[in-house]
This record gives C-alpha cells, sequence and structure tokens, in this order.
C-alpha cells in the first residue's frame, strides 16, 4: 500500500511537471505561435494555460486599458510584450534544460518503481497460492493428528440442540413473564426450560437470513467469512447425493459436527439442513426433512415436526452409550411452506387450539405503518409479497397467525417428548441443552 501510494504521488507530480513544462514551452515560440496558444487558452480549451494566461495578464495589470481586442470568436490580438515580460520568458526558458532533465530522471523513476510493484504484485500471488496449499495442508495435518489420537475415558456432556425455525424471541410465552402483556400462544415445556436455565436475552443472528443463519451456527463464523451467501452447496454447484472428505475451502475451519465428531462425540442431525455442505453425508445420523407440511411415507401420512420427533427418538434410542453424543433437532416448524396457499399446515390433532383467541394486529401490520416505510420497500417487495399472503385483511391475520401459534405449540410438545427420553434414559443431568432458532418474524 505504501509503494503504491508513493508511485501514485510520483506520477501526479510528473504530471504536472509535464504539464507546466509544454505550457512553458509554449510561451517561448514566437508572436504568432504564442497569440495561437493564448487564443486557444481564451477559447477555454485547456485549464492549466488559464492560469498561466491570467498569472501573465496580472502582471500587465496596472494599465487602464483592455490589451485584448476581439475581432471575431476564433481570433484575436495581443499587445506586444513589454522589456519586463520578456524578461520574464527568458528566464523560463533558461530553466527549460534544467526541466528536461528533470523529468527524464522522473520517468527513469518511475519505470523503475512500476518494474518493482509488478514484480511485488507477482510476489504476492505466489504467496497467496502457497498460503492457500499450507492452510489445506495444515487443516488435513489436524485432522490426522485428531483422528489418530486415542480417545479413552471421555466425561464429556451431551449437547441436545433444540433448533427452531422462524422464531422470534417473543414468540416464547416466558418472554413476556415481566410485561403486562398477557401472551396467547403457550410453549409449557420451553418455558419451563428456561425457569430451569440461563435466558440469552440479547441473542440474535447477525444476518437474518435462513441458510446464512445457519452456516454461522455450523461454523462459528460471520457470513463474510464463511461465504455462504447462497443455501446450496458452493459455487454453484449441485447438492451432493454421496459423501465427501471435507468441507469446501471457503469455511476455512472444520463445522461444530466435524469438530465434535472427531473429538468422539457420536453426532446427529435430525430435521432442516437448511444449507447443503458435504459433511452432512458424513456423520454418523443425518435425517433431512425440509420444506414440506405434510408428507406420505410409506402406509403413514407424517406432519413434518411429528417426523422431526421421531427421528430424535430415534437417534437417542439407538445411540452408544459409552460415548457423548451431539443431537441438533432442527426443527422445520414454523417455517411456511411457501409456495402452498394455506401457508401454515398444523396437525390436525392442534386445530382446536386458540380457536376462541382473538390475536391482535400489530402496529406495524397496518396501511399507515406501510406508508411510512422507505422508498425502496415497493409493492414487490418480497415481504409486502408474503403479508400480502397472510396478513392482508383480518380474517386472513386470524387464521394465519392462529396456525402459527398451533404449529409453534406443536413443536413445544415435541421437545416435551424427547426431553422425557433424556430423563428415562438417566441422561438429563449430564446433557447441555439448548433451544434457539434462525431467525424469527415480528409479530405481536
Amino acid at each position: 500500500m505504501v509503494r503504491t501510494r508513493a508511485i501514485l504521488t510520483l506520477t501526479s507530480t510528473t504530471l504536472i511537471t509535464v504539464l507546466v513544462y509544454i505550457n512553458i514551452h509554449a510561451i517561448q515560440r514566437d508572436d504568432s505561435r504564442r497569440n495561437s496558444a493564448l487564443g486557444s487558452y481564451y477559447q477555454g480549451n485547456n485549464p492549466l494555460l488559464k492560469v498561466l494566461g491570467q498569472s501573465i495578464s496580472s502582471s500587465l495589470g496596472g494599465r487602464s486599458d483592455n490589451s485584448y481586442t476581439y475581432r471575431d470568436s476564433s481570433s484575436f490580438e495581443v499587445e506586444a510584450l513589454d522589456e519586463s515580460d520578456k524578461s520574464r520568458v527568458k528566464d523560463l526558458e533558461e530553466k527549460i534544460p534544467l526541466l528536461n532533465s528533470f523529468v527524464g530522471e522522473l520517468e527513469a523513476k518511475i519505470d523503475s518503481l512500476s518494474n518493482k510493484l509488478e514484480s511485488s504484485i507477482t510476489e504476492d500471488a505466489e504467496q497467496k497460492n502457497i498460503f492457500a496449499e499450507s492452510n489445506k495442508e495444515d487443516r488435513q495435518k489436524v485432522s490426522r493428528e485428531i483422528e489418530e489420537e486415542e480417545v479413552t475415558n471421555l466425561t464429556g456432556y451431551n449437547i441436545l440442540l433444540l433448533y427452531a425455525d422462524d422464531w422470534s424471541h417473543h414468540t416464547l410465552s416466558s418472554f413476556h413473564k415481566n410485561t403486562t402483556t398477557k401472551p396467547i400462544l403457550q410453549t409449557p415445556i420451553l418455558d419451563a426450560l428456561a425457569e430451569d436455565g440461563i435466558r440469552f436475552t440479547h441473542n440474535c443472528v447477525t444476518t437474518s437470513v435462513c441458510w446464512v443463519s445457519r452456516a454461522t451456527l455450523f461454523t462459528g463464523q460471520y457470513m463474510s467469512r464463511h461465504n455462504t451467501t447462497e443455501p446450496c452447496c458452493w459455487s454453484g454447484i449441485e447438492k451432493p447425493r454421496g459423501g465427501l472428505k471435507e468441507a469446501p475451502l471457503n469455511w476455512n475451519e472444520l463445522s461444530v459436527y466435524e469438530l465434535l465428531a472427531k473429538h468422539g462425540y457420536y453426532v446427529g442431525h435430525a430435521g432442516k439442513w437448511g444449507v447443503y455442505m458435504p459433511w452432512p453425508k458424513n456423520i454418523a445420523f443425518s435425517r433431512e426433512e425440509d420444506g414440506w407440511h405434510y408428507r406420505q411415507m410409506g402406509d403413514k401420512v407424517w406432519h413434518i415436526t411429528e417426523k422431526n420427533e421421531a427421528d430424535a427418538l430415534r437417534f437417542l434410542v439407538t445411540r452408544p452409550r459409552d460415548r457423548p453424543f451431539f443431537l441438533n433437532v432442527a426443527f422445520y416448524a414454523t417455517h411456511a411452506v411457501d409456495h402452498d396457499i394455506r401457508q401454515y399446515l398444523p396437525q390436525n390433532k392442534s386445530m382446536s387450539l386458540y380457536a376462541d383467541d382473538i390475536i391482535p394486529i400489530p402496529p406495524t401490520g397496518t396501511d399507515e405503518a406501510w406508508k411510512k416505510m422507505p422508498y425502496f420497500f415497493g409493492e414487490q417487495n418480497e415481504g409486502r409479497l408474503r403479508w400480502r399472503k397472510r396478513f392482508q385483511n383480518y380474517a386472513l391475520h386470524q387464521t394465519m397467525m392462529k396456525n402459527y401459534y398451533r404449529m409453534a405449540s406443536e413443536v413445544d410438545s415435541a421437545c416435551g417428548v424427547i426431553l422425557e427420553e433424556l430423563r428415562r434414559q438417566d441422561a438429563l443431568d449430564n446433557t447441555f441443552i439448548i433451544f434457539t432458532t434462525d431467525n424469527g418474524n415480528f409479530h405481536r
């Protein structure tokens, strides 16, 4: 950066010097050519000549008459120079050889610095390539060392991650515990978990987009570092169908799944991945369910929350008991099925929940609030399009929010079943239990 700035400064100085030289050289010409050059200046063709012309005219400033008589739009006459002006021109002419020599030296220095800069850029590129290869070799070396370690007498805690979709913190009824608002949505299992544990009330995501938030959770990196700007795969390639040996290079460190597995954890995932990297196909237990609410599987029509719960129980029942485990139960609920006009499809057994409740319209859910939005929130904004599908009139708002609440209560119930299985296995006191979400919707 310093070398580049020095070259730019030197180049700017040289250009200015050359321009000054050119204009001084113009002044040394005979009277007719000098008049022509000044004529170009007065036509406004050269800003620098204009400055020099003003400097010369200022030396004539003692005169009260107008020295310049315009004849037409293309030419004019200039009064002959006096002895003082001629003396100044002669002094400038004597300095021209020195300026020529100085410009020559500057050109030589610029050529030398340019060659050095090109050489430095080439060296930097080579060093980056070497670093990338070295970084890859270091990761592979660390992986091999971890694999070669003897894992004995593991006493690590189990880790259960209950990971919901499209919940904000005030979806939980426990959020309203210390407020005057009486919550409509009830989440008694998660409320009890919060009562018995620690609530991180300032937890938030830096990029509130599904796959970006999940990639951040899996890697511990900001989006600017893990660079997962698309939900599927990386660099535009298709979703992998088989196991791959390593994560893509832009995930500079191993994911939480890989790190825990390499340290002896039995690792599992049940539910939505949301971002498809190679390692989901490499872990011990992976049951991916995403993008639907109801689906026929064999002889049973499953609701996706039922399937998430069943897969989590299957993992807990079949896991080896001599190793700690990590399980991410990534519920798809309360995410809508975006292409379905019904959007939120709860289980039939939940339809009586909230039937008699009235869901208040939030202050930001009115036409008046919409009109106050910035200009770039147009009618075709994705948020506006989804609002029309779900909340554009009172009846639609009531239906959508009640179904959203029902799906949240179903997730709460599933969490209770999973925690009961841990209690049955006498594993509750040896398990970190974390409930969080990828991002959330604002609602009252």
